[in-house]
């Protein structure tokens, strides 16, 4: 009777994640503009392409989409066919979340099923007064809705993350076949998370036993292959793609550079608020659960994903079209979302582990974890109220 109980929840969760995303992604298809919206310029971006012969690069999201169009398409090219894409990998998100909290977790699967939606909520602290319109734009975030690769790659990375800890901590040496398949899942559908994912795979290595022992080598070895792929897949983007040629002056193509602070500076006009904002909560823990944090291995893990996360966004630009898009942006959310699921485990954990004696630290969490989840709530609510995404 448990067991059939269980599942009846997990299932109930399952239908209402599914009909959350399903009719949030058809409004926002059906109401919002071609400018302000991903999911409609990559779709359109797919069309152009396919009149040359070609994919866009990489080519991962958009073979996908192309191959469930040709089953499932309804009036338009990529509309119906994106619905159902994007819908699934949302799912899949919360379904992997849900399934690694009900095992790190000793609490009910009712209790795993809100912390689990209340994690695709998770936003930034909005003040209007301060921010203006710009709820999005120059904060930090680890909840997307408009991306269409993100979403897309979002449950890889964080299969990825859960592969590597089972590799890293428990010695699991199968998953290795795993991880190479990931990461080259990830590279071809949007690579950025890699681009935290290939300094910290080694660091962390290396922090688990302080030594340069066969671990080390090997996670310096899976790094340097990723990153041999993400020049070849670099050289595609910049120098082969047939629409770059067409589409483009030699002055507006673009080239990756170093230039810090320039493009989050442009997006960000009060950088220290914002930054304050958008990890409010990790304030918090930091101060009350630093030191056990630090000893927790997926929250090392997550923290420096994070780390440089935010170091490739801070210091690296594109120049010519492609300079304000925000493309060095997309690792943030993912690794933002992998620190806060770690961060919620140590959270509740140690909650469980001291009951009374932690009660206020984990009441001043509580209390600021769930401000971030209604401003979570409140932007969804402004898809729908006000049109906008930034």
């Amino acid at each position: 009777m448990r067991g059939k109980f269980l599942q009846s929840w997990t299932l109930a969760y399952d239908l209402v994640v599914v009909c959350l995303y399903f009719f949030t992604l058809a409004y926002m298809i059906k109401y919002f503009d071609v400018q302000s919206f991903d999911i409609k310029v990559h779709n359109f971006l797919l069309q152009d392409y396919l009149k040359e012969g070609a994919f866009p690069a990489p080519p991962g999201y958009y073979a996908i989409l192309y191959v469930v169009d040709l089953i499932f398409r309804y009036k338009y090219p990529f509309v119906f066919s994106a619905l159902l894409v994007l819908t699934f990998f949302f799912w899949l998100k919360f379904s992997i979340t849900f399934r690694w909290l009900s095992k790190q977790l000793h609490i009910s699967t009712f209790q795993v099923g809100l912390l689990s939606a209340s994690l695709l909520f998770i936003s930034p602290i909005f003040i209007p007064a301060i921010d203006g319109s710009f709820w999005y734009l120059g904060k930090f975030t680890p909840t997307i809705w408009h991306n269409s690769t993100l979403i897309a790659v979002f449950p890889f990375c964080l299969l990825l993350f859960f592969e590597t800890l089972r590799w890293q901590i428990g010695g699991f040496n199968k998953a290795l076949y795993s991880i190479f398949f990931l990461g080259l899942v990830i590279i071809l559908i949007k690579p950025s998370f890699m681009f935290c994912y290939i300094p910290a795979l080694p660091l962390y290595s290396w922090s688990q036993s302080l030594r340069f022992d066969r671990r080390f080598w090997t996670s310096c070895g899976f790094s340097m292959s990723f990153l041999a792929m993400l020049f070849l897949e670099k050289a595609w983007i910049y120098d082969l793609d047939p629409m770059i040629k067409i589409m483009y002056t030699p002055e507006e193509r673009s080239t990756v550079v170093l230039d810090p602070l320039v493009v989050h500076l442009h997006f960000s006009k009060e950088p220290i608020f914002d930054l304050l904002c958008s990890f409010p909560s990790t304030l918090v823990f930091m101060l009350f659960w630093g030191r056990v944090g630090l000893k927790d291995k997926p929250f090392v893990f997550s923290f420096l994903l994070l780390v440089f996360s935010l170091m490739v966004y801070l210091l690296l630009a594109e120049t010519g079209f492609r300079k304000f898009h925000g493309n060095f942006y997309w690792q943030i959310p993912i690794a933002m979302f992998l620190h806060y699921l770690c961060m919620v485990v140590v959270v509740v954990n140690q909650f469980v582990k001291e009951k009374k004696v932690g009660i206020r630290p984990f009441l001043v969490f509580s209390l600021v974890y769930l401000i971030q989840v209604a401003m979570g709530i409140a932007y969804w609510h402004r898809i729908f109220d006000g049109h906008a995404l930034n």
